[in-house]
């Protein structure tokens, strides 16, 4: 039969919440053992699954005298025969800097968002007010032995809580962080709540971060822009730029995917500065038998003039004047206009005014240089031609050598200054990003 004769435990660590002697089972307690109880602790006897007598800090010499819950019990004298227990050394401390956080999603109703999976973390601290009941509720009942196994159960009662919190409080996500301090006082309570329910006291609780998944977030990056940008026209950019990085989603794990999943905020604040094209009007004073008669007459497009490269120009310049885009004139019917990426990078974008179609038909041509090609990689740059947005990926032969360009080709009748924005604005995104993945981080433009 194992005996205890000393009876103390010596925390070096000062973070123990619970110790047991011995480790397992029980002990042979004899008449006139030493008991020694540490500073900022208190050791209570454990039989028969409860607590019984308990002990402050001090050394002690045990007697009947001083065991009157478990002498009481007894069926032989302890001065003539041990009983069997386990002494429990309940830390007593403070014990501060205890980390939580979720480990699965919480699932909220949020007012703007719907139903919508958060996480958090942070942190707390708590102290034993009642070791007995410590001992009666969580090692008696939920049979949890160790200082690791109650603190991760009391993280369970923490994340329960604030799930419970979240889910009542009605607070919406954009709100939250201007209230965080309200919800982790509220968490106090409720939480401190549960905690005495064991023992403890919940001293201290922060909320360091509560946070949506990407999903949301994007979705709130969305609403954002759209906030500023704010009318019809801002909103057909941004769907521009979300067709973007949808196709740099679709390329996927590729070697030359664009990694297009990128808004590209500058060049829609650029293009929403720009003023908005007039739209054709009706006039209700018109006389309604003008107006049959417009209707009922041939149509005359003898008005009609085909637009020229000097058209092209005076268009390309003042969409250039507008975006804040620097322009070049390289020939009469050559321009180069260098657009203001997100990062602080820029891609230079060639114009061609001359350009025609086997038909003969004038088409604008548009290109930005991606960088010196790979003849290994060619199959793979004409596999990503199905998730380009504007333009396809091509060889232009140049004085350094052959060079892998972004083009695109417009029918320059076609030509509308807002469209021709978001092209230019799309191959220019796009060249730079396979310019990064050929050319390293530098900025070539």
């Amino acid at each position: 039969m194992f005996r205890l004769e000393v009876i103390d435990y010596i925390d070096q660590s000062n973070q123990s919440l619970v110790a047991r002697v011995p480790e397992a089972g029980t002990a042979a307690i004899q008449f006139g053992a030493q008991l020694i109880v540490q500073q900022s602790q208190e050791a209570i006897f454990f039989r028969d699954g409860r607590a019984m007598d308990s002990f402050g800090p001090g050394r002690y010499t045990l007697t009947t005298a001083n065991l009157p819950i478990i002498g009481g019990i007894l069926t032989a004298p302890f001065e003539r025969s041990p009983f069997q227990a386990c002494v429990y050394f309940i830390g007593k401390q403070t014990f501060i800097d205890q980390r939580w956080g979720t480990r699965n999603p919480i699932t909220v109703r949020d007012p703007q968002f719907g139903v919508v999976r958060l996480r958090g973390y942070g942190k707390f601290a708590y102290r034993v007010a009642d070791g007995a009941l410590l001992l009666n509720t969580i090692v008696g009942t939920q049979g949890k032995f160790t200082t690791e196994e109650i603190v991760n159960y009391l993280r369970d009662i923490i994340v329960a809580g604030l799930t419970d919190l979240l889910g009542t409080a009605g607070i919406g996500l954009l709100d939250m962080p201007a209230r965080m301090d309200d919800i982790s006082a509220a968490a106090r309570v409720k939480l401190g709540d549960q905690f005495s329910k064991y023992g403890l006291e919940l001293t201290e609780f922060f909320i360091s971060n509560i946070s949506p998944p990407d999903e949301v977030q994007k979705a709130i990056d969305a609403r954002s822009s759209m906030a500023v940008l704010g009318d019809l026209k801002s909103y057909s950019m941004y769907a521009t730029a979300n067709a973007i990085q949808a196709a740099g989603n679709a390329s996927g794990g590729n070697p030359l995917g664009f990694g297009l999943g990128m808004a590209i905020p500058q060049i829609l604040q650029q293009q929403a500065n720009a003023p908005a094209m007039a739209a054709p009007s009706f006039s209700p004073n018109a006389p309604a038998n003008k107006a049959a008669g417009n209707l009922l007459s041939p149509l005359d497009f003898s008005g009609v003039k085909p637009t020229t490269p000097e058209d092209l120009h005076g268009q390309m310049k003042t969409m250039a004047q507008q975006f804040g885009w620097p322009m070049e004139e390289l020939d009469q019917n050559s321009l180069a206009i260098t657009v203001q990426l997100a990062s602080a990078r820029r891609q230079k974008v060639y114009l061609e005014l001359d350009r025609k179609d086997n038909d003969g038909n004038r088409v604008l041509g548009i290109w930005s240089t991606c960088g010196t090609i790979n003849p290994a990689a060619a199959m793979t740059v004409l596999r990503n031609n199905d998730s380009v947005v504007h333009g396809a990926f091509a060889i232009r032969r140049t004085t350094d050598g052959e060079v892998l360009v972004l083009r695109s080709n417009v029918l320059a009748d076609l030509t509308d200054p807002g469209e021709m924005a978001k092209i230019i604005s799309a191959v220019a995104w796009q060249a730079d990003q396979v310019e990064q993945q050929l050319s390293g981080a530098g900025d070539q433009y």
